[in-house]
Protein backbone atom coordinates (compact mmCIF):
# COMPACT_ATOMS: atom_id res chain seq x y z
CA UNK A 1 0.00 0.00 0.00
CA UNK A 2 2.39 2.38 0.55
CA UNK A 3 4.56 2.17 -2.36
CA UNK A 4 1.42 2.20 -4.15
CA UNK A 5 0.36 5.64 -2.70
CA UNK A 6 4.28 6.58 -3.37
CA UNK A 7 3.51 5.70 -7.06
CA UNK A 8 0.71 7.70 -7.36
CA UNK A 9 2.03 10.86 -6.28
CA UNK A 10 5.09 10.10 -8.78
CA UNK A 11 2.41 9.97 -11.37
CA UNK A 12 0.39 12.75 -10.18
CA UNK A 13 3.38 15.13 -9.66
CA UNK A 14 4.45 14.08 -13.02
CA UNK A 15 1.34 14.84 -14.88
CA UNK A 16 1.27 18.24 -13.19
CA UNK A 17 4.50 19.86 -13.71
CA UNK A 18 3.80 20.76 -17.24
CA UNK A 19 0.48 22.22 -16.34
CA UNK A 20 2.42 24.49 -13.48
CA UNK A 21 5.43 25.41 -16.02
CA UNK A 22 2.91 26.77 -18.27
CA UNK A 23 0.91 28.73 -15.95
CA UNK A 24 3.78 30.39 -14.19
CA UNK A 25 5.09 31.25 -17.38
CA UNK A 26 2.33 34.19 -17.74
CA UNK A 27 1.05 34.40 -14.42
CA UNK A 28 2.83 37.67 -12.10
CA UNK A 29 5.46 37.14 -9.36
CA UNK A 30 3.39 39.01 -6.52
CA UNK A 31 0.82 35.65 -7.13
CA UNK A 32 3.57 33.02 -7.36
CA UNK A 33 3.35 31.73 -3.86
CA UNK A 34 -0.44 31.34 -3.79
CA UNK A 35 0.35 29.09 -7.11
CA UNK A 36 3.18 27.08 -5.44
CA UNK A 37 1.16 26.97 -2.46
CA UNK A 38 -1.83 25.45 -4.11
CA UNK A 39 0.24 22.68 -5.91
CA UNK A 40 2.05 21.81 -3.28
CA UNK A 41 -0.99 20.52 -1.13
CA UNK A 42 -2.65 19.29 -4.33
CA UNK A 43 0.34 17.06 -4.72
CA UNK A 44 1.79 16.68 -1.29
CA UNK A 45 5.12 17.82 -2.50
CA UNK A 46 7.89 20.52 -1.99
CA UNK A 47 8.43 23.07 -4.37
CA UNK A 48 10.64 26.12 -4.79
CA UNK A 49 11.66 28.63 -7.82
CA UNK A 50 15.65 29.06 -8.32
CA UNK A 51 16.67 32.34 -10.45
CA UNK A 52 19.52 32.35 -12.62
CA UNK A 53 22.02 32.67 -9.79
CA UNK A 54 20.67 29.70 -7.77
CA UNK A 55 19.04 31.69 -5.26
CA UNK A 56 15.16 30.91 -4.37
CA UNK A 57 12.60 33.02 -5.44
CA UNK A 58 9.48 31.66 -4.34
CA UNK A 59 8.15 28.66 -3.07
CA UNK A 60 9.09 26.30 -0.11
CA UNK A 61 13.15 26.12 0.87
CA UNK A 62 14.68 22.48 -1.11
CA UNK A 63 17.34 21.74 0.27
CA UNK A 64 20.21 19.22 -1.15
CA UNK A 65 19.83 20.93 -4.68
CA UNK A 66 21.94 23.33 -6.58
CA UNK A 67 21.69 24.76 -10.19
CA UNK A 68 24.62 25.31 -11.79
CA UNK A 69 24.49 26.21 -15.80
CA UNK A 70 21.24 25.23 -15.79
CA UNK A 71 21.46 21.78 -14.74
CA UNK A 72 20.19 20.96 -11.08
CA UNK A 73 22.77 18.55 -9.41
CA UNK A 74 20.94 16.62 -6.37
CA UNK A 75 23.29 16.38 -2.90
CA UNK A 76 22.81 13.70 -0.36
CA UNK A 77 19.15 13.99 1.78
CA UNK A 78 17.77 11.40 3.17
CA UNK A 79 14.48 13.01 3.79
CA UNK A 80 14.27 13.27 -0.06
CA UNK A 81 12.48 11.30 -2.28
CA UNK A 82 11.32 11.62 -6.31
CA UNK A 83 12.35 15.30 -7.75
CA UNK A 84 10.77 16.93 -11.04
CA UNK A 85 12.33 20.15 -12.55
CA UNK A 86 11.14 22.43 -14.98
CA UNK A 87 12.42 25.50 -16.52
CA UNK A 88 10.43 28.63 -17.84
CA UNK A 89 11.08 32.70 -18.66
CA UNK A 90 9.38 35.27 -17.13
CA UNK A 91 9.91 39.19 -17.88
CA UNK A 92 12.96 38.01 -19.65
CA UNK A 93 14.36 35.68 -16.63
CA UNK A 94 15.05 32.17 -16.87
CA UNK A 95 14.07 30.29 -13.88
CA UNK A 96 14.18 26.75 -12.47
CA UNK A 97 11.27 25.18 -10.84
CA UNK A 98 12.18 22.43 -8.44
CA UNK A 99 9.46 19.56 -6.94
CA UNK A 100 9.92 17.17 -4.84
CA UNK A 101 7.97 14.57 -3.02
CA UNK A 102 8.42 14.11 0.65
CA UNK A 103 9.38 10.89 2.26
CA UNK A 104 8.27 11.64 5.55
CA UNK A 105 4.71 11.49 4.20
CA UNK A 106 4.82 8.28 2.26
CA UNK A 107 6.17 7.30 6.06
CA UNK A 108 3.66 8.87 7.73
CA UNK A 109 1.12 6.28 5.72
CA UNK A 110 3.77 3.57 6.02
CA UNK A 111 3.16 3.94 9.69
CA UNK A 112 -0.27 4.09 9.70
CA UNK A 113 -0.80 1.31 7.27
CA UNK A 114 1.09 -0.86 10.07
CA UNK A 115 -0.86 0.08 12.54
CA UNK A 116 -4.56 -1.00 11.04
CA UNK A 117 -3.37 -4.08 8.93
CA UNK A 118 -3.91 -6.23 12.46
CA UNK A 119 -7.58 -4.80 12.49
CA UNK A 120 -7.77 -4.78 8.12
CA UNK A 121 -6.55 -8.63 8.19
CA UNK A 122 -8.78 -9.34 11.05
CA UNK A 123 -11.60 -7.45 8.92
CA UNK A 124 -10.56 -9.93 5.89
CA UNK A 125 -10.23 -12.96 8.34
CA UNK A 126 -14.11 -12.60 9.33
CA UNK A 127 -15.10 -11.81 5.74
CA UNK A 128 -13.68 -14.51 3.90
CA UNK A 129 -15.54 -17.19 6.74
CA UNK A 130 -18.50 -15.23 6.44
CA UNK A 131 -18.17 -15.63 2.52
CA UNK A 132 -16.85 -19.50 3.00
CA UNK A 133 -20.32 -19.96 4.87
CA UNK A 134 -22.27 -18.30 2.70
CA UNK A 135 -20.82 -20.28 -0.08
CA UNK A 136 -21.50 -23.48 1.71
CA UNK A 137 -25.06 -22.55 2.16
CA UNK A 138 -25.58 -21.41 -1.38
CA UNK A 139 -23.50 -23.70 -3.51
CA UNK A 140 -22.31 -26.56 -1.53
CA UNK A 141 -24.78 -27.58 0.34
CA UNK A 142 -27.22 -28.11 -2.83
CA UNK A 143 -24.59 -30.33 -4.32
CA UNK A 144 -23.93 -32.39 -0.86
CA UNK A 145 -27.72 -32.72 -1.45
CA UNK A 146 -27.10 -34.11 -4.70
CA UNK A 147 -24.57 -36.45 -3.73
CA UNK A 148 -26.67 -37.86 -1.00
CA UNK A 149 -30.13 -38.58 -3.32
CA UNK A 150 -27.67 -40.39 -5.87
CA UNK A 151 -25.82 -42.65 -3.00
CA UNK A 152 -29.94 -43.81 -2.47
CA UNK A 153 -31.22 -43.96 -5.82
CA UNK A 154 -27.43 -46.50 -6.13
CA UNK A 155 -29.48 -48.76 -3.98
CA UNK A 156 -32.30 -48.77 -6.76
CA UNK A 157 -34.50 -46.77 -4.11
CA UNK A 158 -35.89 -44.40 -7.06
CA UNK A 159 -38.49 -42.51 -4.53
CA UNK A 160 -35.88 -39.67 -3.65
CA UNK A 161 -35.89 -36.22 -5.41
CA UNK A 162 -33.45 -33.34 -5.58
CA UNK A 163 -34.95 -30.70 -3.94
CA UNK A 164 -33.26 -27.94 -5.57
CA UNK A 165 -34.78 -25.01 -7.71
CA UNK A 166 -32.44 -23.36 -9.05
CA UNK A 167 -31.39 -22.17 -12.65
CA UNK A 168 -27.67 -22.56 -12.75
CA UNK A 169 -25.72 -25.41 -13.59
CA UNK A 170 -26.20 -27.26 -10.25
CA UNK A 171 -30.77 -26.82 -10.98
CA UNK A 172 -29.90 -28.25 -14.29
CA UNK A 173 -27.94 -30.99 -12.79
CA UNK A 174 -30.40 -31.53 -9.73
CA UNK A 175 -33.45 -31.63 -12.42
CA UNK A 176 -31.42 -34.23 -15.13
CA UNK A 177 -31.14 -36.67 -11.78
CA UNK A 178 -35.11 -35.99 -10.99
CA UNK A 179 -35.54 -36.53 -14.36
CA UNK A 180 -33.29 -39.92 -14.48
CA UNK A 181 -35.10 -41.05 -11.18
CA UNK A 182 -38.23 -40.85 -12.97
CA UNK A 183 -37.76 -42.96 -15.68
CA UNK A 184 -35.31 -45.40 -14.03
CA UNK A 185 -38.10 -45.33 -11.73
CA UNK A 186 -40.95 -46.63 -14.42
CA UNK A 187 -38.26 -48.61 -16.19
CA UNK A 188 -37.57 -50.65 -13.26
CA UNK A 189 -41.56 -50.87 -12.30
CA UNK A 190 -41.88 -52.17 -16.12
CA UNK A 191 -39.31 -54.52 -15.33
CA UNK A 192 -40.82 -55.76 -12.10
CA UNK A 193 -44.02 -56.33 -13.72
CA UNK A 194 -42.49 -57.96 -16.24
CA UNK A 195 -40.55 -60.30 -14.28
CA UNK A 196 -43.80 -60.82 -12.08
CA UNK A 197 -45.57 -62.19 -15.29
CA UNK A 198 -42.45 -64.06 -16.47
CA UNK A 199 -42.28 -65.81 -13.13
CA UNK A 200 -46.56 -66.66 -13.16
CA UNK A 201 -45.89 -68.23 -16.71
CA UNK A 202 -43.25 -70.23 -15.62
CA UNK A 203 -45.32 -71.02 -12.37
CA UNK A 204 -48.34 -71.84 -14.74
CA UNK A 205 -45.95 -73.82 -17.20
CA UNK A 206 -44.80 -75.57 -14.50
CA UNK A 207 -48.21 -76.41 -13.14
CA UNK A 208 -49.55 -77.28 -16.50
CA UNK A 209 -46.40 -80.18 -16.89
CA UNK A 210 -47.35 -81.22 -13.61
CA UNK A 211 -50.79 -81.81 -14.36
CA UNK A 212 -49.85 -83.38 -17.76
CA UNK A 213 -47.65 -86.01 -15.89
CA UNK A 214 -50.40 -86.27 -13.33
CA UNK A 215 -52.78 -86.77 -16.01
CA UNK A 216 -50.25 -89.62 -18.36
CA UNK A 217 -50.03 -90.82 -15.01
CA UNK A 218 -53.67 -91.45 -14.16
CA UNK A 219 -54.71 -92.19 -18.30
CA UNK A 220 -52.36 -95.08 -17.74
CA UNK A 221 -53.32 -96.60 -14.51
CA UNK A 222 -57.08 -96.25 -16.08
CA UNK A 223 -56.17 -97.85 -19.34
CA UNK A 224 -54.39 -100.94 -17.43
CA UNK A 225 -57.39 -102.30 -15.31
CA UNK A 226 -59.62 -102.67 -18.60
CA UNK A 227 -56.69 -103.99 -20.53
CA UNK A 228 -55.92 -106.59 -17.92
CA UNK A 229 -59.65 -108.06 -17.58
CA UNK A 230 -60.26 -107.88 -20.86
CA UNK A 231 -56.60 -110.09 -21.43
CA UNK A 232 -57.85 -112.40 -18.27
CA UNK A 233 -61.02 -112.95 -19.97
CA UNK A 234 -59.83 -113.79 -23.66
CA UNK A 235 -56.87 -115.83 -22.01
CA UNK A 236 -59.12 -117.65 -20.13
CA UNK A 237 -61.50 -118.26 -22.93
CA UNK A 238 -58.99 -119.18 -25.06
CA UNK A 239 -57.29 -122.22 -22.73
CA UNK A 240 -61.15 -123.15 -21.94
CA UNK A 241 -60.89 -123.46 -18.36
CA UNK A 242 -63.27 -122.99 -14.86
CA UNK A 243 -66.03 -119.92 -15.76
CA UNK A 244 -64.82 -119.10 -18.93
CA UNK A 245 -65.93 -121.93 -20.87
CA UNK A 246 -69.28 -120.30 -21.33
CA UNK A 247 -67.97 -118.29 -23.84
CA UNK A 248 -70.80 -116.43 -25.35
CA UNK A 249 -71.28 -114.77 -21.55
CA UNK A 250 -67.89 -113.68 -21.25
CA UNK A 251 -67.71 -112.52 -24.88
CA UNK A 252 -70.39 -110.08 -24.02
CA UNK A 253 -67.97 -108.87 -21.16
CA UNK A 254 -65.02 -108.16 -22.82
CA UNK A 255 -67.01 -106.82 -25.90
CA UNK A 256 -68.50 -103.93 -22.93
CA UNK A 257 -64.93 -103.84 -21.59
CA UNK A 258 -63.83 -102.62 -25.13
CA UNK A 259 -66.08 -100.32 -25.52
CA UNK A 260 -65.35 -98.84 -22.08
CA UNK A 261 -61.55 -98.26 -23.22
CA UNK A 262 -62.69 -97.18 -27.02
CA UNK A 263 -64.89 -94.26 -24.76
CA UNK A 264 -62.11 -93.82 -22.67
CA UNK A 265 -59.49 -93.17 -25.44
CA UNK A 266 -62.39 -90.82 -27.30
CA UNK A 267 -62.88 -88.46 -24.23
CA UNK A 268 -58.54 -88.85 -23.90
CA UNK A 269 -58.41 -87.57 -27.82
CA UNK A 270 -61.19 -84.96 -27.29
CA UNK A 271 -58.69 -83.39 -24.12
CA UNK A 272 -55.93 -83.48 -26.33
CA UNK A 273 -57.47 -81.62 -29.12
CA UNK A 274 -59.14 -78.72 -27.19
CA UNK A 275 -55.61 -77.86 -25.94
CA UNK A 276 -55.18 -76.48 -29.78
CA UNK A 277 -58.99 -76.22 -30.67
CA UNK A 278 -59.58 -73.01 -32.47
CA UNK A 279 -63.44 -72.10 -31.41
CA UNK A 280 -66.06 -70.89 -33.83
CA UNK A 281 -67.69 -69.09 -32.40
CA UNK A 282 -71.42 -68.12 -33.25
CA UNK A 283 -75.06 -66.81 -32.07
CA UNK A 284 -76.52 -70.22 -30.23
CA UNK A 285 -80.08 -70.35 -28.51
CA UNK A 286 -79.19 -71.84 -25.06
CA UNK A 287 -83.11 -72.67 -24.68
CA UNK A 288 -83.21 -74.73 -28.14
CA UNK A 289 -79.44 -76.76 -27.18
CA UNK A 290 -80.33 -77.62 -23.78
CA UNK A 291 -83.80 -79.04 -25.13
CA UNK A 292 -82.06 -81.14 -27.34
CA UNK A 293 -79.96 -82.59 -25.17
CA UNK A 294 -82.70 -83.38 -22.72
CA UNK A 295 -84.15 -85.23 -25.24
CA UNK A 296 -81.36 -87.24 -25.32
CA UNK A 297 -81.20 -89.01 -22.02
CA UNK A 298 -85.08 -88.69 -21.47
CA UNK A 299 -84.86 -92.20 -22.34
CA UNK A 300 -82.63 -92.82 -19.25
CA UNK A 301 -84.47 -90.35 -17.06
CA UNK A 302 -87.39 -92.50 -17.85
CA UNK A 303 -86.34 -96.26 -16.96
CA UNK A 304 -84.83 -94.59 -13.71
CA UNK A 305 -88.58 -92.67 -12.95
CA UNK A 306 -86.56 -89.57 -12.82
CA UNK A 307 -88.63 -86.47 -13.77
CA UNK A 308 -86.94 -83.18 -16.18
CA UNK A 309 -88.66 -80.31 -15.06
CA UNK A 310 -87.29 -77.36 -17.69
CA UNK A 311 -87.89 -73.76 -16.67
CA UNK A 312 -86.85 -71.76 -20.00
CA UNK A 313 -88.25 -67.63 -18.69
CA UNK A 314 -85.99 -66.09 -22.08
CA UNK A 315 -84.35 -67.62 -25.21
CA UNK A 316 -81.01 -66.84 -24.44
CA UNK A 317 -78.71 -65.94 -27.56
CA UNK A 318 -75.03 -66.31 -26.28
CA UNK A 319 -71.79 -66.33 -28.56
CA UNK A 320 -70.29 -69.80 -28.29
CA UNK A 321 -69.16 -72.92 -30.20
CA UNK A 322 -71.92 -74.94 -30.49
CA UNK A 323 -70.58 -78.36 -30.80
CA UNK A 324 -68.47 -77.57 -27.74
CA UNK A 325 -71.20 -76.45 -25.83
CA UNK A 326 -73.41 -79.19 -27.04
CA UNK A 327 -70.77 -81.25 -25.37
CA UNK A 328 -70.51 -79.13 -22.29
CA UNK A 329 -74.71 -79.93 -21.61
CA UNK A 330 -75.03 -83.39 -22.38
CA UNK A 331 -72.05 -83.70 -19.59
CA UNK A 332 -73.39 -82.14 -17.24
CA UNK A 333 -77.20 -83.01 -17.68
CA UNK A 334 -75.95 -86.80 -18.31
CA UNK A 335 -74.51 -86.53 -15.06
CA UNK A 336 -77.43 -85.25 -13.44
CA UNK A 337 -79.66 -88.15 -14.82
CA UNK A 338 -77.05 -91.03 -13.91
CA UNK A 339 -76.07 -89.97 -10.26
CA UNK A 340 -79.65 -88.88 -9.64
CA UNK A 341 -81.41 -92.53 -7.67
CA UNK A 342 -84.50 -93.21 -8.79
CA UNK A 343 -87.98 -91.17 -8.27
CA UNK A 344 -85.83 -88.23 -7.91
CA UNK A 345 -86.23 -84.87 -10.13
CA UNK A 346 -83.70 -83.23 -12.46
CA UNK A 347 -84.43 -79.18 -12.53
CA UNK A 348 -83.25 -77.33 -15.47
CA UNK A 349 -83.31 -73.00 -15.57
CA UNK A 350 -82.61 -70.68 -17.97
CA UNK A 351 -83.06 -67.21 -16.66
CA UNK A 352 -81.22 -64.16 -17.73
CA UNK A 353 -80.12 -61.23 -14.48
CA UNK A 354 -77.72 -58.32 -15.09
CA UNK A 355 -77.78 -58.69 -19.24
CA UNK A 356 -76.03 -62.35 -18.68
CA UNK A 357 -77.78 -65.73 -19.25
CA UNK A 358 -77.98 -67.99 -16.57
CA UNK A 359 -77.89 -71.94 -16.77
CA UNK A 360 -78.71 -74.33 -14.09
CA UNK A 361 -79.01 -77.80 -13.47
CA UNK A 362 -79.70 -79.38 -9.99
CA UNK A 363 -80.59 -82.83 -9.41
CA UNK A 364 -82.25 -84.14 -6.09
CA UNK A 365 -81.27 -87.26 -3.88
CA UNK A 366 -77.68 -86.88 -3.63
CA UNK A 367 -74.65 -84.70 -2.25
CA UNK A 368 -70.52 -84.46 -2.43
CA UNK A 369 -68.80 -83.74 0.61
CA UNK A 370 -67.50 -80.18 0.83
CA UNK A 371 -64.11 -81.02 1.25
CA UNK A 372 -64.42 -83.46 -2.27
CA UNK A 373 -66.12 -80.55 -4.50
CA UNK A 374 -62.62 -78.49 -5.30
CA UNK A 375 -61.72 -81.84 -6.41
CA UNK A 376 -64.18 -83.00 -8.76
CA UNK A 377 -62.54 -80.99 -11.57
CA UNK A 378 -59.40 -83.14 -11.52
CA UNK A 379 -59.05 -85.77 -14.35
CA UNK A 380 -59.99 -88.91 -13.52
CA UNK A 381 -61.66 -87.94 -9.90
CA UNK A 382 -64.60 -89.81 -9.13
CA UNK A 383 -66.45 -89.62 -5.79
CA UNK A 384 -67.32 -93.45 -5.93
CA UNK A 385 -64.26 -94.51 -4.27
CA UNK A 386 -64.45 -97.98 -5.90
CA UNK A 387 -63.76 -96.27 -9.03
CA UNK A 388 -66.54 -98.51 -10.91
CA UNK A 389 -67.64 -97.35 -14.05
CA UNK A 390 -70.91 -98.56 -14.32
CA UNK A 391 -71.54 -95.82 -11.48
CA UNK A 392 -68.22 -93.43 -11.13
CA UNK A 393 -68.09 -93.64 -15.51
CA UNK A 394 -64.56 -92.54 -16.23
CA UNK A 395 -63.92 -89.22 -14.30
CA UNK A 396 -63.29 -87.13 -17.36
CA UNK A 397 -66.50 -85.49 -17.93
CA UNK A 398 -66.30 -82.71 -15.17
CA UNK A 399 -63.08 -82.01 -16.44
CA UNK A 400 -64.16 -81.97 -20.04
CA UNK A 401 -66.79 -79.46 -19.10
CA UNK A 402 -63.81 -77.57 -17.04
CA UNK A 403 -61.69 -76.80 -20.13
CA UNK A 404 -64.56 -75.74 -22.53
CA UNK A 405 -66.15 -73.66 -20.51
CA UNK A 406 -62.49 -72.06 -19.67
CA UNK A 407 -61.78 -72.07 -22.96
CA UNK A 408 -64.95 -69.82 -23.48
CA UNK A 409 -64.32 -67.43 -21.05
CA UNK A 410 -67.78 -68.52 -19.39
CA UNK A 411 -68.16 -68.87 -15.13
CA UNK A 412 -69.31 -71.89 -14.07
CA UNK A 413 -69.51 -73.24 -10.23
CA UNK A 414 -70.90 -76.74 -8.51
CA UNK A 415 -72.20 -76.78 -5.29
CA UNK A 416 -74.56 -78.78 -2.61
CA UNK A 417 -77.66 -77.79 -2.01
CA UNK A 418 -80.85 -78.54 0.58
CA UNK A 419 -82.27 -80.61 -1.82
CA UNK A 420 -79.28 -82.55 -3.84
CA UNK A 421 -76.66 -80.71 -6.17
CA UNK A 422 -76.68 -77.76 -8.99
CA UNK A 423 -73.98 -76.70 -11.74
CA UNK A 424 -74.56 -73.42 -12.18
CA UNK A 425 -73.13 -71.96 -15.82
CA UNK A 426 -73.23 -68.08 -16.48
CA UNK A 427 -72.52 -66.49 -20.01
CA UNK A 428 -71.58 -63.12 -21.10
Amino acid sequence: MPKTYEGELVTQLSNNMQSLTEQMETTPREQWETVLMSFCVENNAGISILDENNEQVAGLSISGYTVSDGTVAEQSNDNLTSTFTSTFENDGNHYTIIAQINAEAVDQITSIFAKVFPYVLGIIIVISALAAFIYSRILARPIVNISDVSKKMTALNMTWRCDVTRSDEIGILAGNLNEMAVRLDNALRDLQTANEKLQEDIDREREQDRRRRDFFSAISHELKTPVTILKGELDGMILNVGKFKDRDKYLQDAFETTESIEKLIREIMLLAKLDTISLNLEDTSLSALTDECCQTYDMMAQNKHIEINQHFNDDIIIQADKKQMQKVLSNVIGNAVKHSPENSIVDIRITEKGGKGILSVENSGVHIDKNELPQIWDPFYRTDKSRSRDTGGSGLGLYIVKSILDLHGFEYRFENTDSGMRFTMIFN
